[in-house]
């Protein structure tokens, strides 16, 4: 299977399996019947964070590998912490005492000693740069985390904070989290001003930088499958993405591409949100073995930059 490096002797499936609502108990025996799944395909890396299910992802998270006797270093885990308060998008949760406390208590409930890679849940741009890396590389320093990195923060974020980094002699972003796929949203379509989504800044610093990333939202929430059926979306991709009439051209090209290349719509998403040319491994949850399934159809192929050109804008190759 193909991987992206983030550190020496660390690297990521590219296609990493987010939580699939395993924290839920009415869905866990279904969460954990796809993480065995993965697991048969090839796949090793695992998406969680504190503030999934209140802890319950990351309780899950623990619960599978010891049913399964998963050995810790068969597979990789990566941590997500200082998500914003639950009752306000507004109040931020990033000194280092709760950037260690949310980290402390992931590895307390999934019962191991350290994350592969722990990743800040959200940003705060009022707060500097200079008093949040020195906690972030503090974990890695105290051998709690391997590499450290961030979701949903902006380019230029990133790169004041690793510059920081550089001149002081701390441990960089090695990687972030971004809302990347083929259908088009905004942060305010999502309610939460604090999730950042690709534009085309982001997208060509990333092209250039090389930092590896992890595109998360490339099913958009089952958005295209939903309206392809002719069926209501759920409410939360409804919401992100049917005001847009531009996701309703880009659904047509992609039932056009599908019947073209005979692949699946899991499978050709999945390879858009890979093969833009960055550095990119895909994030994506699953409700069913089935999904996976298709999404790992992308094993097999590559998408062309003619057939990436045709999702995007109806030009190039289809």
């Amino acid at each position: 299977m193909k991987k992206i490096k983030i550190a020496d002797g660390l690297e990521l499936s590219w296609l990493a399996l987010g939580e699939c609502r395993r924290g839920d108990p009415d869905a866990q025996a279904g969460a954990f019947a796809i993480m065995d799944r993965y697991r048969e395909l090839g796949g090793d890396t695992f998406d969680s964070a504190r503030m999934y299910h209140d802890g319950g992802s990351d309780r899950a998270m623990g619960e599978w590998m010891r049913s399964r006797k998963v050995e810790r270093d068969d597979i990789v885990i990566v941590t997500k912490g200082s998500h914003n308060a639950p009752s306000s998008w507004i109040t931020t949760r990033l000194t280092p005492e709760e950037i260690e406390r949310d980290l402390d208590e992931s590895l307390s409930f999934m019962g191991i000693a350290h994350s592969d890679l722990h990743l800040l849940h959200r940003d705060d741009i009022r707060i500097p740069v200079e008093r949040i890396v020195p906690a972030l590389s503090g974990l890695v320093a105290k051998g709690k985390a391997r590499a450290v990195g961030v979701s949903n923060w902006t380019v230029g974020r990133i790169i004041q904070a690793n510059q920081f980094a550089l001149e002081n002699g701390f441990e960089p972003i090695r990687c972030s989290q971004l809302l990347g796929g083929l259908a088009l949203t905004t942060s305010a379509m999502s309610g939460d001003l604090t999730h950042i989504v690709m534009n085309d800044v982001e997208f060509g610093w990333y092209r250039e930088s090389r930092l590896p990333l992890m595109c998360f939202g490339a099913q958009a929430r089952g958005w295209f499958a939903a309206r392809a059926a002719g069926r209501e979306p759920k409410p939360s991709p409804q919401k992100f993405y049917d005001p847009l009439p531009e996701n309703y051209r880009r659904l047509a090209r992609l039932e056009r591409l599908s019947g073209k290349l005979g692949r699946s719509f899991g499978a050709l998403t999945a390879a858009y949100a890979r093969d833009r040319g960055l550095n990119a491994c895909v994030l994506s949850s699953f409700s069913s073995p089935w999904q996976l399934e298709e999404a790992f159809e992308a094993e097999t192929f590559t998408l062309t930059p003619g057939e990436i050109k045709y999702l995007e804008t109806g030009l190039g190759t289809c």
